[in-house]
This record gives C-alpha cells, sequence and structure tokens, in this order.
C-alpha cells in the first residue's frame, strides 16, 4: 500500500506543478443567435457554479458555438455582448457526462439591461451517441438502499444486467468463463480492482455526489473494458459550510425469517456517516470530508444434507470509511483538485451455505487512495488537463478451521483443511486459503481538448495515460491438501468422519481412503510480486457536421505488456517467446441526429478491448515456484490421511529432480498444475464489437423516453479447462480415461489445467428508460429491457493444440443461452415530496429468472478433474446451462419526515422497509443432480435476496 513518504511527494509535486486544475466533468454548450436568429460571434458566456462560486467563461466562435467542460452541479448561464441586452438563464443542472445545450437569443439594446430565462437544460443529449444513464444528487440521498453501498444504484441504470446487490455494477461471468467487463473509475481515477478476488473497493455512500453508468459504447478517452464503465464523482466543498451526522440501524427482530433456512438470521446493523465541507477562501478554495462506520454482529447458517454439519457461526463484521477532498480555483482559468481516501473492513466469515463448513474463511480488505488533477484552459477553444494518482487496493484471507498436522505447518500454517471432493458433497472452500494479494496503481494521464471549426465545429479530445501496476499474491496453492474422493458414493457414516467442522484433527480422514482417488500437495514458495505496465492513447473528434448531424469520430490504442504472463516457460506448457499481444487497435464511430428540437436519433458502433486479471499472471507464474504433487492410491488403507507412506514432504528444489516427466524411472512423481498460460495462438485480449441503434425524445419540459436496440459482439473470452493433459477418442467424441496413462497427450504430466482466449459470445437487447425528473414535487425513471445473452464452448484441447475433430458436448461446440442470461428486466425507482417536510420514495426491482449451469457431478469421464461433470451414469448428458431460477421481485421503500430547527439545520427520521412484501428471492440454487439437495435454493447474505428487512435512521443535516 502507499507509503507516508510517497504520499507527501506527490502532494508536493501536485502543489509545485502549475495550479491550473479541475475535474471536466460535463459539457456545457450551445448556439446564440439574435433577434433574427442569425449567430452572433464574440458573445462572452459565463457559467457560474452555484454551490462554489467558481466560474467558467468561453467565447462564441463566428458560428455562435461555445462550449464549457465544466463540474457538476447547478448552474446560472449569462451571455454578454456589447450593444446586447444580457441575457441570464438560471436552473441548469448538469450530471456526469452530460453534454447539455443551451441556446440564447440576445435582442439589440443601447441600455444597460438584463434579460433572466428561467428554462431548465434539454433532457436529450444533442451530440452523443453513448447508452447508459445517471444517478443524480436526489437518488444517491433519497432513495432506500440496504447497505447503503452506492453501487446498489447501479441497477436503476437502463442496460444494466446484474441482479445481485452491491460490490461490483456488473457481476464476472465466471461459469466456464472468467470475464470481468467493467471498469470503476473515481472522479477520473481507475480504481478497479484487478485482482480476481477479493471484490471491489468501497467508498461511502455520503461522498459520493453522483455517477455515470455507461452500458454500451462509451467514447475513445475510456478502455480497458470490454462491457461498462461506471463514471463516479465525489463530492465537494461549497461556498457555505454544511455538514452531516446520520444512523442507520437494522435489527433481525424487526425481519422476517430467510425463506431458505425457515428462521430469522439474528443480525444488528449500525452505521453511522459523517460530512463537513465549506469554504477556506470564499469562491476559490473548499474542503470535503466524509467518515463512515459500519458495525454488524451476524450469524450464518450451514444448509446441508446431513444435520450434524447444519451450524451456526457468529461473528462482528466491520467497515471503516474516510475521504477528504481540496477544491481550488487560482482563477477563471486555473483549478486544482487533490483527493484521498481510506478503508478498512473486516469479514469474521463467508456464508457457510450448502457444503461443508469447514470452508469458510475470513477476509481483511483494505483501500487507499490519492488523486491529483490540473487544468488549464488555453485561449477560448482549448483545456489540457493532467492527473497523477496512486490507487492501492488488498485483501487477506484464512480458513477458521484448525489443523495441526497442516502440510506447511512447520512454517506456522495451522488453519485450513484437506480441500475433498465427494460426488454431490465437498468439504472445500479456496485452495489458495491462507492467502494474501496487494494492488498498487501508479497512474499518469493527459488530456487535451480542442474547439475549432473545419467544414462544421469539431470537439476534439486528445490524450494518453500510462499505469504501472504493481502486485503481490501469496496463495498458499493446495498446500493444505486437494483430495479427490469420487471414486464412490458418499460414505453413510460421513457426519461421524468428520464431527467438529472447526478442529481437523478430529477428522477420520482414512474412512474415505477407500473411495479416494488422488491426493494433490503444493509445495514452494508461495509469494510472488510482479509488475505490469499499461498504456493508453485516445483521439475523439465530435463533429458537428450540420446544425443537425453530430459525428462522433474516436480511435483508441491499449498496450498491455505481458498480459499472459509471456516470460514464463515451462515445456511443454507454456513456450519461450510467446509475443505480446499488441495489435489493439479500437475503432469507434458513433451519431447523432436530431429530427427537431425534441427528438433525436442516435446509434453506432466500436470495438472494445478488456483489462486483465491477476490470475492471467498469478497462476501460470507460480509454475516457477511452486509445484503440485499428485500422488494416485495405492490401496493402502491410510492413503487418505497418509498419501506419502510415511515419507516427509519433498520441497519445490528437492521434488523437481524426482518428477516424471524429468526422470521417468518407477516412483517417479507426477506434477500437476492448473491455468497455465494459453499458447500463442490462443493468446488474444477479450474484445467486443458494440453496436446500437435507437432514439430519444423529450415529452414536455420534464420527461422523456429513450429506446435502444443494442448488439454486443465478444470474442477470445477467456476459457478455463480443468485438464488438458488429455487426448480423445476420434469415434466417439469422449476423452481416453486419465488413468490410462499412456493416453495422456503427455504422459509424463499429471492433471494439468490451462487458460484459452477462444470463447465467444453475442448478447441483443432493447433497452428502453422513461425519466420524470424533478418537478412538481417529484421525480422518477423506468427502464426495462428485453434480452438474450448465448455463448459457446470452444473446442477443447489435447496438450497444447485444439481437437481438431467434433468431440462431446459436454467438452466443447455447444453455442446456446448462456449463464446469467436473463428475458426480462424492469426497474422503477421514484422521489415525491409529499407536504410538510414528509417525503416517500421508493425502488421496484423485477428480473425473470436467470439461466444458469447445471452437472451431474463426480467424474463420469475420469478426467481426474472437475471438468463439466455433466456426464450421468446412464450415459446421457446434463443439458448445457438449463436451470432457470425464479424470478426475483424486489419493492423496497422509504418514509421520511423532514423537521426544520433553525436557519439551516434540519433532523430527517427515516423509515425504511426492504422487500415490502417479503418475496422468496434466490440468487443460487444447488444444481449437482447428484446433491440431495439438487435443485432446491441456497441461502445468501447478498441483500438482493433478503427478506423483508426494516432499517430506522436519522439524519441531521446544517
Amino acid at each position: 500500500m502507499i507509503s507516508r513518504a510517497f504520499t507527501t511527494f506527490l502532494l508536493g509535486a501536485l502543489l509545485a506543478l502549475p495550479l491550473t486544475a479541475y475535474a471536466q466533468e460535463a459539457t456545457l454548450g450551445g448556439t446564440i443567435v439574435d433577434s433574427t436568429s442569425s449567430v452572433l460571434p464574440g458573445v462572452t458566456v459565463t457559467a457560474i457554479h452555484q454551490a462554489s462560486g467558481n466560474r467558467f467563461v468561453a467565447v462564441t466562435d463566428g458560428r455562435g458555438l461555445f462550449r464549457l467542460p465544466v463540474r457538476i452541479g447547478d448552474y446560472v448561464v449569462t451571455a454578454e455582448l456589447q450593444g446586447f441586452t444580457t441575457v441570464t438563464r438560471g436552473g441548469i443542472q448538469l450530471l456526469v457526462g452530460q453534454n447539455a445545450v443551451v441556446n440564447l437569443q440576445m435582442a439589440p439594446s443601447t441600455l444597460q439591461e438584463t434579460v433572466t430565462v428561467t428554462a431548465e437544460a434539454p433532457l436529450l443529449d444533442m451530440a452523443g451517441s453513448t447508452l447508459g444513464g445517471n444517478i443524480d444528487p436526489r437518488q444517491m440521498s433519497e432513495l432506500p438502499v440496504q447497505g447503503r453501498d452506492w453501487m446498489s444504484l447501479a441497477l436503476l441504470a437502463p442496460g444494466n444486467r446484474t441482479t445481485a446487490m452491491g460490490g461490483a455494477p456488473v457481476q464476472d461471468r465466471t461459469a466456464g468463463r472468467d470475464l470481468r467487463e467493467f471498469q470503476l473509475n473515481l472522479d477520473g481515477q481507475q480504481v478497479t480492482g484487478q485482482l480476481g478476488p477479493g471484490g471491489q473497493p468501497r467508498y461511502s455512500r455520503d461522498s459520493i455526489a453522483e455517477f455515470q453508468f455507461i452500458s454500451n459504447r462509451f467514447d475513445a478517452t475510456q478502455g480497458r473494458s470490454s462491457g461498462v464503465q461506471v463514471n463516479a464523482i465525489t463530492k465537494s466543498g461549497t461556498n457555505l459550510t454544511t455538514g452531516m451526522v446520520s444512523g442507520y440501524f437494522r435489527n433481525s427482530q424487526w425481519n422476517a425469517p430467510d425463506p431458505v433456512l425457515n428462521r430469522v438470521v439474528p443480525l444488528k446493523n449500525q452505521q453511522y456517516s459523517m460530512t463537513l465541507g465549506g469554504p477556506i477562501i470564499r469562491d476559490r478554495l473548499h474542503y470535503f470530508g466524509s467518515y463512515e462506520y459500519e458495525h454488524e454482529p451476524r450469524t450464518t447458517f450451514s444448509n446441508t444434507a446431513w444435520p450434524s454439519f447444519n451450524v451456526a457461526l457468529s461473528g462482528v463484521r466491520s467497515v471503516k470509511l474516510g475521504s477528504v477532498r481540496l477544491d481550488y480555483e487560482l482563477s477563471a482559468k486555473s483549478r486544482l483538485m487533490v483527493k484521498g481516501n481510506l478503508t478498512k473492513s473486516w469479514q469474521p466469515f463467508d456464508d457457510l451455505g450448502a457444503n461443508h463448513p469447514a470452508g469458510t474463511g475470513t477476509t481483511d480488505q483494505f483501500t487507499d487512495a490519492l488523486v491529483g488533477q490540473w487544468t488549464r484552459v488555453i485561449g477560448t477553444r482549448a483545456t489540457n488537463q493532467v492527473q497523477l494518482g496512486y490507487a492501492g487496493f488488498g485483501f487477506k484471507n484464512a480458513n477458521l478451521t484448525k489443523w495441526s498436522k497442516h502440510w506447511r505447518a512447520a512454517d506456522g500454517i495451522n488453519t485450513g483443511s484437506p480441500r475433498i471432493t465427494f460426488t454431490g458433497f465437498s468439504i472445500a472452500g479456496n485452495t489458495n486459503y491462507p492467502r494474501y494479494q496487494l494492488q498498487d496503481v501508479w497512474s499518469a494521464r493527459d488530456d487535451y481538448n480542442l474547439s475549432y471549426d473545419a467544414k462544421g465545429r469539431h470537439d476534439l479530445k486528445a490524450g494518453g495515460e500510462f499505469l504501472w501496476d504493481k502486485k503481490v499474491s501469496f496463495n498458499c496453492a493446495n498446500c493444505m491438501g486437494v483430495v479427490d474422493a469420487r471414486g464412490g458414493p458418499i460414505p453413510a457414516n460421513v457426519e461421524a468422519l468428520f464431527p467438529d467442522p472447526w478442529n481437523a484433527d478430529t477428522w477420520n480422514f482414512n474412512g474415505i481412503s477407500s473411495i479416494v482417488r488422488t491426493y494433490t500437495i503444493g509445495v514452494g514458495q508461495n509469494k510472488l510480486p510482479f509488475d505490469q505496465s499499461k498504456t493508453g492513447a485516445w483521439a475523439q473528434d465530435d463533429w458537428h457536421l450540420t446544425q443537425k448531424l453530430t459525428l462522433n469520430l474516436g480511435v483508441r490504442y491499449d498496450l498491455i505488456w505481458n498480459p499472459f504472463a509471456n516470460w514464463v516457460v515451462l515445456e511443454p506448457w507454456m513456450k519461450a517467446n510467446r509475443p505480446q499481444d499488441a495489435d489493439n487497435v479500437q475503432p469507434r464511430l458513433g451519431f447523432a441526429y436530431t429530427l427537431n428540437d425534441r427528438t433525436v436519433i442516435r446509434g453506432g458502433s466500436g470495438k472494445y478491448y478488456s483489462d486483465v486479471i491477476a490470475s492471467n499472471w498469478t497462476m501460470p507464474s507460480r509454475s516457477l515456484s511452486v509445484a503440485f504433487l499428485q500422488f494416485n492410491n495405492d490401496g493402502r488403507p491410510d492413503f487418505a490421511s497418509n498419501p506419502l507412506n510415511g515419507q516427509p514432504l519433498p520441497t519445490y528444489q528437492q521434488a523437481l529432480p524426482r518428477f516424471c516427466y524429468v526422470s521417468n524411472v518407477p516412483g517417479c512423481l507426477d506434477r500437476a498444475a492448473a491455468e497455465q498460460a494459453p499458447q500463442a495462438e490462443y493468446s488474444h485480449l477479450t474484445h467486443d464489437w458494440q453496436s446500437s441503434i435507437g432514439v430519444q425524445r423529450q415529452v414536455g419540459p420534464d420527461m422523456s423516453v429513450e429506446a435502444d436496440y443494442v448488439y454486443t459482439r465478444g470474442r477470445d473470452e477467456k476459457v478455463l479447462q480443468d485438464n488438458a493433459n488429455l487426448t480423445f477418442d476420434p469415434a466417439t467424441g469422449a476423452p481416453y480415461p486419465f488413468s490410462n496413462r499412456a493416453r495422456r497427450a503427455y504422459p509424463e504430466w499429471g492433471v494439468v489445467g490451462q487458460q484459452m482466449f477462444t470463447g465467444w459470445s453475442n448478447y441483443h437487447g432493447l433497452q428502453s428508460v422513461f425519466t420524470k425528473r424533478f418537478s412538481h414535487r417529484w421525480q422518477g425513471s423506468l427502464t426495462y429491457t428485453l434480452s438474450g445473452l448465448r455463448d459457446g464452448d470452444p473446442a477443447p484441447l489435447s496438450g497444447i493444440t485444439q481437437v481438431a475433430f467434433p468431440v462431446a458436448a459436454d467438452f466443447g461446440g455447444e453455442y446456446g443461452l448462456a449463464v446469467t442470461d436473463q428475458r426480462h428486466r424492469a426497474v422503477f425507482n421514484g422521489i415525491w415530496q409529499v407536504a410538510g417536510g414528509f417525503q416517500i420514495s421508493g425502488v421496484y426491482f423485477y428480473g425473470s429468472g436467470e439461466r444458469q449451469t447445471t452437472s451431474y457431478g463426480g467424474d463420469g469421464r475420469g478426467i481426474g478433474a472437475t471438468g463439466s461433470a455433466r456426464l450421468r451414469p446412464n450415459g446421457t448428458i446434463v443439458p448445457r446451462n438449463a436451470f432457470v431460477g425464479k424470478p426475483v421481485h424486489r419493492a423496497d421503500l422509504r418514509f421520511q419526515q423532514s423537521v426544520k430547527i433553525g436557519g439551516r439545520r434540519s433532523a430527517d427520521l427515516i423509515a425504511e422497509v426492504f422487500n415490502a412484501f417479503d418475496r422468496a428471492n434466490y440468487g443460487s440454487y444447488t444444481l449437482q443432480e447428484s446433491s440431495p439437495r439438487y435443485g432446491l435454493p441456497n441461502a445468501s447474505s447478498n441483500l438482493a435476496y433478503a427478506p423483508r428487512t426494516i432499517q430506522l435512521g436519522f439524519r441531521l443535516t446544517f
């Protein structure tokens, strides 16, 4: 994480540079004409940010056009030209990413007079073609959100395709894939956690002013995402000293029973938040700070088919979130922003779920970041913004179960237990615990904006960025032992064999020796530091070809160095001199055509490359210092407790000369490996083509409707094959049994997993949104999406090459509806200020059942690994992704009474009801047909699936 010395250095560097900074968060533009509708060049346009007093100034060009990159917030705009009446227009609210058009008409006058126009900015985007939505400041502060994670409000945006709440704006696609399809940007700084596991950084809801969710076709200034961009802006101080103290409380005594566990799950949640902001120098220097603390004693229950495994576990979860921000305006052309934040969270256990409770573990998560931005306004046509930043993120995990005979006990590791997989059940847990992972990203970015005339007006955005991504990974990979016990049915006395889930010393491993097939143990050096550079460059030209037609022309280039651990060599699986993936040019074309002042048609298409997550490097690179020793059951009754037959576990260096691929002699060791880097021909960054066409229309002064068809064509998606050390029978397309060593692709090796970037998908959707902005004491929006997501399974690997003939359906070649496919989705939210300070707000969410993957369990194909596990004992194959969960209905309501207590002070009393109608909602199911719980839903702590819950709160503002 960030050091104190570097913090001091970075702050000093920011303050020493020319103090010319602010974050370009929105754009205000328009045309100034006279009373005859002739354009007026040379008009001075001044936009005053009402909260801070910041001034933004532009001069209209020869076509009467002006353009101002500005901060988000409410504005008063003034147009002045000698010989004309000064025109002032107020009530203009700008949201993040918005391109607002404000056209003004000036009349000749010999007197110094001012005309005030009262009209809001249009709801239409006349010049842009990106798709998505904004979560505005009122929604951020007034809508009910269980858990108060602001990211949960991303579900309101058109085009959002996730059901779970909090943590991430889009859930990763992990069933047979390993896809992350979003980037999170805070005040222009990329802060996405790219570690793979560990979740995402958290920030206080009360520190975020608003955010933009771009679901399709963002412009060339943003990249490293094949899906979504989230652009959030933190709050800043104003000319008034303001603050807030609030508290929110949930108690299980007020809640309904969990629909899976059929009991009320004990919980007491308290969240306290405070903010303070104001001026240091009026109109120029402002500060804002926030702090939030959450304390939650909670309980989780396991829910298996064996009563003695169904235990309860209690502990206290805690979260601390803090941030501070400074904004400094030296002049109308010179601004500075510096911001930092710290986060610390502790989770005492994971949900116990439907498998053995020993799989649970703790999570200690931490975040810190520092960013500075500055901009110089160059003349009347250009600005240049420079950003320097650091973003740190990390976590630690450990199991709760103690085991004094841990294979790494000599190194002080005594938590965890062997991971045992039965047919239809497991004593599971992450095979890398204990572990920790750290991510430190240093970034520099420059954005140059220029407006000029050349056969129409051009708004050009060009720039580049460089990220130095430093990661440290400690994964105790397979060090606890991984046991394949799928050689027969689950023992009838399984409960007696594993009596105490928290003490593996009490377990009778020998009782399962007869069904154990293999025992795999990882040895070696587990700490892996690695650095990676990421470079991007772009040019985006919004060409206003005519008054009606704007073309959005962009191109972007991204280079991620060593995205597939290109430096790692392990013959025959990872060849030397694998080339870099360096041809990632991304053209982007869009248009916006104004039919009239109330209707815009827009569309376009573009190419988008994704970022890479840490497992792309950690899994292959650990092969240089970690080895998996795979022992086949030799028939001894104590094999499951003594796989080495009394011999000491060799070190990595001792094991190397004993591997069968080094010295193929009797007694040699099989080496196993997981997720080895892809071969050169299968190594391509995941990318997609995003296309859309649609229409947006304003209805009256405060409503709009929008409908868009979107298509996303995904290619080179990451696919994981648990065992590539197989060969296939050309006659049947089935793999030969792995137990037949002569039939392995490389007989001297054990089970070896491989990455391939050969998957593909196609998404078609019709997304629509109705928006009513705040007026007449209420606002609301309704989104509806009709969609279908399909993906394909590539041919499997046999060794390091894909199989060239048709294979069995459970090993590749199928194309159909994908996991997470959801046909219908509708979300409504509204805020109504009733009267006398009383307010009602609410969110209603409906999502039709999501498609999930089903297997039989076991290893009917005999591949020695999990694989698809879709072969049934009768020879039939479980259909691909055939299970569809039940629909999710959720209505959340908030009742709020505001009481004035003098001056600018007020108190809000808040009562919230989540899932008000107590709908039984489920997020996951047990989907192994061999499990006694097949088809039954699993309990979930994700708040999207919680039973009816009540929260009481207060908020004091001054």
